[in-house]
């Protein structure tokens, strides 16, 4: 198979798909149809793209498919197969939850436009076919928010996206424009090092500040953090789609521009205390909203500052992992949205569950610390001995969510035959997590040299996240901090259109 013929089916299929929606409408053809049409093309663009990662990830690599403005490196195709699988599987959705809807062919023309967009960013080989499309992928995002457009909290959700999106745009624009203007014209991706090698240091922090404003926005983090929320009226598959693949965007705009970014530590720290702050705001708002969409949105902004947390450390491979484990949960937690309301309701008529008794809770949680530890410990030693002090540190998040788990589970119901599932998840999961990230560690190109934020600056979203933990169990003699911190992260929660109307 010609290697243009793959390039050009994993990038082109989602605008036919498109272009076929909105020929269709017009004509009149049925627009159930339509949408199986589309969904099936996108499910085709997704066969090539596996295609495509056999043969440049397969047993005999070796294949870096197009050149200049498109092509299918290692990270292209990883990411080019979750967007197009990811799309094809909400469109899929899609189909049965809009049929019969009016906006139907709506939803469709413009979600192919999204994906389309989105794969020919993730395929971007040159500076400016990278920014025509993360232009295009915000703008396509933008219309297809306004998929009701007669709903006022849709309509207010549209303009926030709108500005905000817009203002990191530009900035992105006005980085390209000096880079391009320097260089006499497009710069391929692959050689934007050593461009910016010859620019002055002050010109190189601004041009990396620019580009790292746009990643922020376009991620939804501070200061850019309240156009996200207010897009929580935005129908169940256009949620999915949105938080699966569009807010991840700014860690593929970090990485893709590294070169350019990660030559001064101070940008780097900037990208570091944007994403831990996130983390920590969007963890304390997710546990007072009463809502199952609104906990994902702010999940999804605390993961987001995570993984923005991991490229200003430098750790772009687990950056990307954790991109893609995010994109294929939360697709799936935002589709199962009902099913999780139908749960919570029918645990309310639960009887009460009696208190544990201390020693079980003692026995739990030091058989959690010592086994997540130990594990984690005998998979990095085994697997990947050589791991970064950034790594590490990263990988203490990972341990303490495992504690976490596995001692409310043992704590809920201690055995022996728990404690042996326990085990064997525990050791499953962290020596997978780890093989993983080696896996991807070395299928990606590393950055020839960052300048990386300092990595006890951890200890900061540590701190943040414990003391958030803490106060949200504290007894009587914080309580009056307790009432004041969820006063206030209910309050930021609330959109001014939210707030005035007295809805959540």
């Amino acid at each position: 198979m010609d290697n243009w013929f793959l390039v050009a089916s994993v990038v082109a299929l989602p605008f036919v798909a498109a272009l076929s929606s909105a020929v269709g409408s017009r004509a009149g053809i049925d627009r159930d149809v339509l949408a199986r049409v589309a969904c099936t093309l996108v499910g085709v663009g997704f066969v090539a793209s596996v295609a495509a990662g056999w043969l440049v990830l397969g047993p005999q690599p070796g294949v870096d498919a197009g050149a200049g403005a498109v092509r299918l490196d290692p990270l292209a195709v990883l990411l080019a197969i979750v967007v197009l699988g990811l799309s094809g599987l909400i469109q899929s959705f899609a189909v049965r939850y809009l049929r019969g809807d009016i906006r139907q062919g709506w939803f469709v023309t413009m979600a192919n436009l999204l994906t389309g967009f989105t794969v020919l960013l993730v395929c971007a080989g040159s500076v400016l076919t990278f920014a025509a499309a993360w232009v295009a992928a915000g703008a396509a995002l933008v219309l297809l928010l306004a998929t009701y457009p007669s709903a006022p909290l849709a309509r207010a959700g549209v303009r926030r996206t709108a500005v905000q999106l817009s203002i990191g745009d530009t900035a992105v624009l006005l980085a390209v424009a000096v880079i391009t203007v320097t260089a006499g014209g497009d710069v391929p991706l692959d050689r934007l090092g050593s461009l910016m090698a010859t620019l002055p240091e002050t010109v190189q922090i601004v041009v990396a500040l620019l580009l790292v404003t746009g990643a922020l926005a376009r991620s939804s983090q501070i200061p850019f953090h309240t156009w996200l929320p207010s897009t929580l009226s935005a129908p169940t598959p256009v949620s999915a789609l949105m938080h699966a693949g569009v807010v991840n965007a700014g860690a593929i705009l970090l990485i893709r521009f590294g070169p350019a970014i990660t030559l001064h530590q101070s940008v780097m720290t900037v990208i570091f205390l944007a994403g831990a702050a996130t983390l920590v705001y969007a963890s304390a708002v997710r546990m007072v909203k009463p809502d199952v969409k609104g906990r994902l949105v702010f999940s999804t902004m605390a993961q987001m500052g995570f993984m923005v947390m991991a490229c200003g450390l430098g750790a772009f491979a687990a950056a990307i992992f954790h991109l893609i484990a995010h994109s294929l949960f939360k697709s799936t937690l935002f589709l199962g949205a009902g099913m999780g309301v139908r749960t919570h309701a029918a645990s309310r008529d639960l009887p009460v569950r009696l208190p544990t008794r201390k020693r079980v809770v003692v026995a739990a949680v030091a058989g959690s610390v010592l086994l997540t530890l130990a594990a984690l410990v005998a998979a990095q030693a085994t697997i990947n001995p050589g791991v970064s002090p950034a790594s590490v540190g990263l990988l203490l998040f990972v341990a303490v969510t495992g504690i976490v788990t596995l001692a409310v589970g043992l704590a809920t119901n201690f055995s022996p035959l728990t404690v042996g599932l326990g085990v064997l998840s525990i050791v499953g999961i962290g020596f997978g997590y780890t093989a993983f990230l080696a896996l991807f560690a070395s299928a990606l190109d590393a950055q020839a040299s960052v300048a990386a934020a300092p990595v006890w600056m951890l200890v900061l979203p540590a701190l943040g996240l414990a003391a958030v933990g803490l106060l949200t169990r504290t007894g009587r003699r914080w309580g009056g901090l307790r009432d004041r911190l969820y006063s206030r992260a209910l309050a930021s929660s609330l959109s001014p259109t939210s707030a005035s109307k007295g809805t959540l």
